[in-house]
């Protein structure tokens, strides 16, 4: 069933790994039946290769349904419904359920394609919300513009030609919830190192809490201590690696440092099978995770040449000289500069604190 990966992971399922890396969205795989049936479902998004779709994980229980991550759900209340719910329900039927069963929802990180799916889904089934407590901290700064953003961009500052900016609104700089954000507030908020079931959730799903900042500031990653599985969500994946800083409001801090000691914090897990968000189910975590830290390094260290050739560069110039895919030119001609901006000063900070 398992074949070996040249990065030095395990793909659980033949079947899913071929369809995720050829680009298409794979079935539904049966991870355990240990206290109820274990699935983990791909829901389709706009995308290509692994990021086509988001693994969304549900746990039929006795005692009810409960859906981590209801994945992507588009742009309009009736997207939700075919793309969300009634594939769900269809899903459910076969094995016997239905979408009303569904009682609990739960969201490791405020992202489009992990949460988009939930305010429908929690409208249809009148199931209990769940979202870490600081992910939900950055949703409420972004519903009253508070952020704590160590890396807000003044585009002086930051030494950017006049006018190249302009046709680029500053993401974080808005006030008010991202439309992917359900309106309602959770029903619990989760800490890290809660157990699901202290929040209600189904006594089969004896899940663990593990925050894991940097990809957003409150991500979660979820570990079932009995069954040894993790639900990585998106902080460790097996194709790609993640995005750094991208939580829909900033709580301060340096985030790819925040995202290092994630890293470290998951060396618990390496002889647990790896549910992540995007992709395939894997084993050997402890070579992913060793080759995802090397990436991030990798990207410090062409920082930290760049400035021990000119210390005094600009943020604007420091950028430009990095590899980015695509190239820095397109890059800089698109709504991703923010971003890249943003990451080239956590990098730089990174590196001057000798980290």
């Amino acid at each position: 069933m398992a074949v070996r990966d040249d990065s030095g992971i395990t793909p659980i399922f033949r079947a899913q790994h071929q369809a995720a890396t050829a680009g298409k969205v794979p079935a539904p795989v049966r991870v355990s039946t240990d206290d109820g049936e274990l699935w983990v479902r791909a829901v389709p998004m706009p995308g290509a290769g692994v990021m086509n779709s988001v693994l969304s994980t549900v746990h039929l229980g006795d005692r009810g349904v409960t859906v981590v991550d209801p994945g992507w759900a588009g742009g309009k209340a009736q997207d939700a419904a075919g793309n969300v719910l009634r594939p769900l329900d269809d899903f459910l039927r076969e094995r016997g359920r239905r979408l009303e069963d569904v009682t609990d929802v739960v969201v490791t990180h405020a992202h489009p394609d992990h949460v988009g799916g939930a305010a429908e889904m929690l409208r249809a089934t009148g199931a209990r919300y769940h979202l870490g407590t600081v992910e939900q901290r950055t949703v409420d700064a972004a519903r009253t513009g508070r952020s704590q953003d160590d890396y807000a961009v003044d585009r002086h500052a930051i030494g950017a030609p006049d006018g190249v900016l302009d046709k680029y609104p500053f993401p974080l700089a808005k006030k008010g919830l991202p439309p992917f954000i359900p309106r309602q507030r959770p029903d619990a908020t989760v800490e890290d190192g809660d157990l699901l079931t202290d929040h209600g959730v189904t006594a089969e799903l004896g899940w663990r809490a593990v925050l894991t900042p940097g990809h957003t500031p409150g991500h979660l990653c979820f570990a079932d201590d009995r069954r040894k599985l993790l639900v990585a969500a998106d902080h460790v994946l097996p194709e790609i690696f993640p995005g750094i800083g991208l939580g829909v409001a900033s709580l301060g801090g340096n985030p790819v440092k925040d995202y290092l000691a994630g890293l470290d914090r998951l060396a618990e897990f390496d002889d647990y099978t790896v549910i992540p968000g995007h992709g395939y189910c894997f084993t050997g975590l402890a070579a992913r995770r060793r080759e995802t830290r090397e990436h991030v390094m990798e990207r410090a260290g062409e920082v930290s040449r760049v400035l021990e050739w000119n210390p005094e560069i600009s943020v604007w110039r420091l950028a430009g000289r990095l590899t980015w895919s695509g190239g820095w030119e397109s890059l800089a001609d698109s709504p991703m500069v923010w971003s890249a901006i943003r990451q080239t000063m956590m990098y730089r900070d990174l590196v001057l604190e000798g980290a």
